[in-house]
């Protein structure tokens, strides 16, 4: 029933403790019943001992073996009754520390960020050039930047990971821009900022982010530059929340475009906005 939740699970657990978020008592415990009835159910038949040089010794070993084979048998039978119950607990056990550790991966998070800030301010304002074939290695303050950059992102992505690896027991992220989604967010759309165009500012942000998806460094520079989205982590479920403000800025900016005068467009703005 609960399939791979429980690797998952494993994963978040694994996750919180690489970032030494304390993993709570009755979660380990929910692990430890988890695994014990895992095992029960693979409970192996016993090897088929040799056949005794007699008839009646080989009557005996027979029934012996049988009943040892019987007992395999409905251990891992018995083990399946319960397989769900204890998966169930091990990931609702996960889940519910999963709020914690995701706010406890904040404070790092932000420090990353201002890392790559201040980084960011002594680089070349074209991220087009912040690629390593086109730094200009012969400038010192220029290299200098780079280089804390690129370590401050190495960890960046390293813990956004981890996030990830943490908020799958409660469910996926969702799909395209998940990554972007995960670290930041569009402001809500109002009638006034629709009607202001405002979505013509928030695209290209999220469309640059795409174009860089192969240049980390470039595309955490140009993250922290950007002034239109809020950077800072999602917890489990935000990520879709993030995605979903997408979409009804869409939805509202077309319904604006749709109008044929200011009055209709504010209207349709507005009932688009709270469909």
């Amino acid at each position: 029933m609960y399939g791979s939740a429980p690797s998952h699970a494993e994963k978040a657990i694994r996750a919180a403790e690489r970032r030494y978020l304390p993993v709570p008592p009755e979660v380990y415990e929910a692990q430890r019943l988890h695994a014990a009835v895992f095992e029960a159910g693979r409970t192996p038949d016993p090897e088929r001992p040799a056949l005794p040089a007699t008839a009646a010794e080989a009557a005996t070993v027979i029934t012996q073996h049988a009943e040892a084979l019987r007992l395999a048998d409905v251990t891992r039978r018995a083990a399946s009754l319960f397989a769900d119950d204890a998966a169930h607990r091990f990931v609702t056990a996960t889940q519910a520390a999963v709020p914690k550790w995701v706010a406890g991966l904040d404070k790092e998070f932000c420090t990353l960020v201002g890392a790559v800030r201040k980084a960011a301010a002594k680089l070349p304002g074209d991220v087009s050039l912040l690629d390593p074939k086109r730094i200009n290695w012969n400038d010192p303050v220029i290299t200098a930047a780079y280089t804390k950059a690129e370590g401050a992102v190495v960890q960046l992505e390293q813990l956004v990971s981890d996030r990830s690896d943490i908020a799958g027991v409660a469910g996926s992220d969702g799909g395209r821009d998940n990554a972007l989604f995960s670290v930041a967010a569009l402001p809500e759309p109002t009638v006034q900022t629709v009607m202001d165009k405002g979505w013509q500012d928030l695209h290209p942000v999220i469309a640059q982010w795409r174009d860089l998806h192969q240049q980390p460094v470039a595309r955490w520079t140009f993250l922290v530059r950007q002034q239109a989205l809020t950077l800072g982590l999602a917890t489990p479920g935000q990520v879709r929340e993030r995605a979903g403000c997408v979409q009804l800025w869409r939805d509202a900016t077309h319904a604006r475009s749709a109008a044929q005068t200011l009055r209709g467009a504010h209207d349709l703005v507005a009932q688009a906005l709270s469909a």
